[in-house]
């Protein structure tokens, strides 16, 4: 735990250092809009958002195999119980008396 504590701190220190290095003021125009901020602010926007996206794809992709995992569980239970006892699933079913 102190090891990630350790890398937090170092993280922020970067993003610090980039902060106080690229204070420049400069314009964003898109779409018509026209945002002018500090380039380090800007930058570290463009940042968040990309993650926020990616998480937000991930969330999409991570629901919808839940979601089959979940119809694939209902389906296997429900092969379960269809099963004679005593017998494997899948095993051949025999014509004659045991």
């Amino acid at each position: 735990m102190v090891v990630v504590y350790l890398l937090v701190a170092l993280l922020g220190a970067a993003i610090a250092i980039f902060a106080v290095q690229n204070n420049g003021v400069v314009v964003v125009r898109f779409l018509g809009w026209e945002v002018g901020g500090a380039l380090s602010l800007v930058v570290l926007l463009s940042i968040l958002v990309g993650i926020v996206l990616t998480a937000l794809l991930g969330a999409v992709r991570h629901w919808r195999l839940r979601s089959r995992i979940r119809q694939l569980e209902s389906r296997l239970a429900r092969l379960s119980v269809s099963e004679p006892a005593g017998r494997e699933p899948g095993a051949p079913v025999s014509s004659r008396g045991p």
